[in-house]
């Protein structure tokens, strides 16, 4: 739900501001979680992931590079966005 492409003026609507005034402390907290999410989940689409095999073609191309070489580089980086997907959730 990119907010961005509506084509709105104001993303919430007089209804919406009202109802938001009468939150109680869980609710804001809920409502501020929902929008946080939202745009962090905008920002992931709007980023291209990385492409582990193409990566390792342009390592491959590399004079000097063996295949065992080749495949610590491979753990490394593999490691590298395991951990970061981890630390997403």
């Amino acid at each position: 739900m990119n907010r961005n492409k509506k084509d709105n003026k104001y993303l919430i609507t007089r209804a919406r501001y009202k109802s938001i005034k009468a939150f109680d402390h869980q609710q804001m907290e809920q409502f501020c979680t929902d929008i946080y999410k939202s745009g962090f989940q905008d920002g992931r689409e709007s980023v291209p992931g990385v492409d582990v095999e193409t990566i390792m073609e342009a390592i491959r191309s590399v004079k000097g590079i063996g295949a065992k070489r080749l495949y610590a580089i491979r753990d490394s980086i593999e490691a590298v966005f395991a951990k970061d997907g981890d630390n997403e959730r």
